[in-house]
């Protein structure tokens, strides 16, 4: 078990890279991302790559974050990629963190349409990061349910 709970990690491989992924819906992005890849529209994609360390007014030590993914461009840009099944303020505190403190896009995908609470914060988190992706489920993973193993 991980440490949300009720949610088990996987270990799978994706476009030739095992990775232990913290949940289902980490592995279901992921292998978006490599059909992305294949298709040209994004040249590598990372998962749980790089440490980030957030400076906070709160905290005298800076805060440790690592995003989900690490997505290098067609241009050779990186964005940061963030999958929630559940979204929290902390979550949502150490998005804005990252958003003010680094240049990379970054993009936040929920499975499903979130509640209304979860909703807000990244509602007030949006006029800081690159897009939101509000229902994987049914905007990008039903599409391509028959290439998932599990």
């Amino acid at each position: 078990m991980s440490n949300f709970g009720h949610v088990e990690k996987v270990t799978m491989e994706v476009g030739g890279k095992t990775c232990t992924f913290r949940s289902k819906l980490e592995y279901r992005y992921a292998v978006w991302l490599q059909l992305q890849k294949e298709q040209g529209l994004i040249l590598e994609w990372l998962y749980e790559d790089e440490v980030l360390e957030l400076e906070s007014r709160k905290f005298r030590d800076p805060i440790k974050y690592i995003p989900d993914f690490t997505i290098e461009t067609p241009d050779g840009e990186h964005e940061f990629h963030e999958t929630k099944g559940w979204f929290t303020s902390k979550s949502a505190t150490k998005l804005r963190l990252m958003a003010d403190q680094y240049e990379n896009p970054i993009t936040l995908i929920f499975a499903a349409k979130p509640n209304r609470v979860q909703y807000n914060r990244a509602k007030h988190l949006e006029p800081h990061i690159k897009r939101i992706i509000w229902n994987a489920n049914r905007d990008i993973f039903k599409k391509i349910e028959h290439l998932f193993e599990i």
